[in-house]
């Protein structure tokens, strides 16, 4: 009887395993189509394999052999079961982070300022006064929040230039700036910051940037060369919710066919006419205070190209990232104390850099003679070590979950998840060797006014060398061209 017992429960126990078996791979097994990296070749001869264990394992289990080998095979079973749980999960943080760095719709922080020396310290303090905001496409939001508040008299300028200064000189009581702006105003503009306060703060939901090409299939990315604009906002905070001055602007010419990538560096002075505008020409950086549209098609008119897609960051990225693989090994050319942190000193040679560290050698510019020039060196630099760091398998492994979630809400794409995994799968089926090459336009230092702060204010500026452009046009066609 205890005999019959003690095989019935065993009977239960194998049962149960070999659900949890099905239905663990099961749950794997959908997460793997769903994400669809995994190209048909490994899925098939997995498939087969796995299949073929699981028979091999039930033959085991429930045959009647002896004890020790019902014993070996349940706990391979077990094993089986905990990993496919655990890819599970690998492939559910996957999934979730791709959903999430593709977004309909940016949030705007819009901000009431007035004279701190005013008397106004509300929004209901402004009935019947100037207010002045920007006459761009977000200004019947503007207008819609305001008017469910105040009645008010209403002021437009066409660009950003001139509104601090109409402020500070009591030319109207009140200015609506997107903080992004406020940032740089507050840089630029002598006692701006001490001269102002905020009465009411508002928020205002845009549509994200997406490209509209004819050839949008998904396969086009692993067979046909395209550009990638990589975009770094000198903000912290939500990517997708801030903007920014646009710091770093990378565009990554990508061939497939011939495993070529050109990274074209453009200075973030770079003096231009942004897309748009006219009259006076601007910082290339300052595109990215109206958004990722305006740098986009800045950079396409400069060059004479079609940006496919971007990919944009910010500080919290460069941060995050480094901090959760534990560092990364940089070599510097010069010693120097970082002007943007005074607590990072960067040693001539060898450094070992956390988050807050990589950031600032970034960002470094006064040090050098060639400025904003050596910047971008140092920022490919980090992009090299990040990426050598991470595509460490031993790295990869350990520190996959906490990498997706130092990357979740300070990086943004406009390219789809299929996009994205049909590039991995092609990366994975392929295993291809890129050829990695660098190349930066230059330009000449310059005082000149610009489009964004006013005639009246002048700033430095990098005059473009126009040989150089056209060279990197020339490369870039080359690049895209090549069979």
């Amino acid at each position: 009887m205890k005999k019959e017992k003690k095989n019935k429960v065993l009977l239960i126990a194998e049962a149960l395993l070999t659900l949890l078996f099905i239905i663990s791979f099961g749950v794997l097994g959908y997460y793997i189509f769903k994400l669809n990296v995994v190209p048909i070749k490994f899925l098939v001869g997995g498939g087969i394999v796995l299949f073929i264990l699981f028979l091999i394992l039930l033959y085991f289990l429930f045959s009647k052999n002896k004890k020790i080998t019902k014993g070996i095979a349940m706990a391979f079973i077990v094993l089986l079961s905990v990993l496919s749980i655990f890819g599970t999960k690998y492939l559910k943080n996957t999934y979730d982070f791709f959903q999430n760095t593709k977004v309909d719709y940016d949030t705007l922080t819009y901000s009431v300022w007035v004279l701190k020396e005013s008397n106004y310290n509300a929004i209901n303090d402004l009935v019947d006064k100037q207010i002045l905001y920007i006459d761009d496409d977000y200004k019947e939001d503007i207008k819609k929040e305001l008017h469910s508040k105040i009645y008010y008299e209403e002021v437009t300028f066409e660009s950003f230039g001139g509104m601090a200064e109409a402020l500070l000189n009591q030319e109207v009581e009140a200015i609506i700036i997107e903080e992004s702006y406020i940032s740089l105003a507050k840089e630029e503009v002598e006692n701006f910051e001490e001269a102002i306060k905020s009465i009411y703060t508002f928020e205002v939901k845009i549509k994200a940037h997406e490209e509209k090409k004819e050839s949008t299939s998904i396969a086009d990315i692993t067979v046909e060369p395209f550009i990638l604009y990589i975009s770094g906002i000198d903000q912290y905070g939500n990517v997708n919710s801030v903007r920014g001055r646009s710091d770093v602007n990378q565009l990554a010419i990508v061939n497939p066919k011939t495993n070529h990538i050109l990274l074209v560096n453009t200075p973030r002075d770079f003096y231009v006419q942004l897309a748009g505008t006219t009259g006076l020409r601007d910082k290339l950086t300052h595109a990215g205070i109206y958004g990722i549209d305006k740098s986009i098609k800045t950079l396409e008119n400069l060059y004479s190209i079609d940006i496919s897609h971007y990919v944009r960051v910010n500080f919290n990225t460069v941060i995050k990232v480094v901090d959760v693989i534990g560092g990364i090994d940089i070599e510097s050319d010069k010693a120097f104390r970082a002007w943007t942190n005074k607590n990072v000193y960067v040693e001539k040679g060898w450094n070992h850099f956390d988050g807050a560290q990589a950031l600032a050698y970034a960002r470094e510019r006064l040090t050098y003679v060639d400025g904003d020039h050596h910047r971008g060196r140092n920022q490919q630099q980090v992009i090299t070590a990040i990426l050598n760091k991470v595509t460490n398998s031993k790295v990869l492994i350990s520190k996959y979950n906490s990498i997706l979630g130092a990357l979740d809400g300070s990086f943004q794409t406009d390219m789809s998840m299929e996009e994205i995994t049909s590039f991995i799968r092609y990366q994975i089926d392929k295993m291809p060797h890129w050829n990695i090459e660098s190349i930066a336009v230059t330009g000449s230092g310059d005082m000149q006014p610009t489009y964004s702060m006013g005639s009246k204010l002048k700033l430095y500026v990098m005059e473009p060398n126009m040989n150089s452009v056209n060279e990197a046009k020339k490369r870039i066609n080359e690049v895209l061209n090549e069979k």
